[in-house]
């Protein structure tokens, strides 16, 4: 499938979503598992686009921005890397691979509008308010905004219309040895997401719940689906179980 100017323009589009979402709320639309999704959708390839954005959501699993500390550019990584699998027909682990430097590079991006372009745009807004141009401060406040939404998505769309062909000249490039070892590297990076998201959910009252997974994965060979039932159910239960008891604890002061 050739790169279209109306299909980098969809790309654009899903660039474009997650700073979108984040001015009402939403701050789940730029995960890769969302992203993976929406190309495929693009490309034509729904299945393939969902299977590399999950396979890159375990990398990024338990990380999140957290005030000044961000992460790499999870959308950057994962539109690239997701139809770079699906327009060479490339394997899943490639999407992995290819997504953890782009996403490295995006963030680099976002540092440098952040200290260059932003920086500029404020001591601009600064001079217009010590000569009380209230319309030239909006200005600045207006165009630092449309930058915040267009900045990262127009490189990445640039990169998907001009650099697909690029990257897989790279990549047939790369020795096969040194292939197959980045490969089985990249198998690893899924297990150090899941890792941190677990860290920090697990403690001793839910250690037991993960090993109840484990095992009804490993011998009984319940699929993903069944599993998230039976949790569903269990977890009903507990807060079912908990109101109840706090209705009887309330009646007990009562009587007294």
């Amino acid at each position: 499938m050739e790169n279209s100017v109306l299909t980098a323009f969809l790309i654009f589009l899903v660039c474009c979503l997650p700073s979108l979402c984040t001015f009402i709320g939403i701050d789940n639309v730029g995960r890769p598992i969302v992203s993976g999704a929406l190309v495929g959708l693009i490309l034509g390839d729904l299945e393939t686009g969902i299977i590399c954005g999950a396979n890159i959501e375990l990398i990024w699993l338990g990380v999140f921005a957290i005030g000044a500390s961000n992460p790499p550019d999870m959308t950057a990584g994962t539109v690239l890397g997701t139809a770079y699998v699906i327009l060479t027909s490339a394997t899943v682990e490639s999407a992995v691979l290819l997504a953890v430097p782009v996403a490295t590079a995006g963030k680099l991006i976002g540092e440098l509008r952040w200290t260059v372009i932003d920086v500029a745009l404020g001591h601009k807004a600064d001079s217009y308010a010590l000569e009380g141009n209230t319309r030239g401060v909006q200005v600045m406040h207006w165009a630092a905004t449309a930058i915040n939404i267009l900045f990262k998505p127009i490189v990445i769309a640039l990169a998907f219309y001009f650099g697909i062909d690029l990257i897989e000249g790279i990549v047939a490039a790369i020795p096969t040895w040194l292939t197959d070892g980045m490969m089985y590297a990249t198998g690893i990076i899924p297990a150090i997401g899941f890792a941190l998201i677990a860290r920090m959910i697990m403690s001793k009252e839910t250690v037991l719940f993960l090993i109840l997974g484990f095992a009804l994965a490993s011998f009984f060979n319940l699929s993903t689906i069944a599993i998230a039932v039976l949790a569903c159910i269990i977890v009903a239960y507990q807060i079912f179980n908990n109101k109840r008891t706090g209705r009887e604890v309330v009646a007990d002061d009562n009587e007294f």
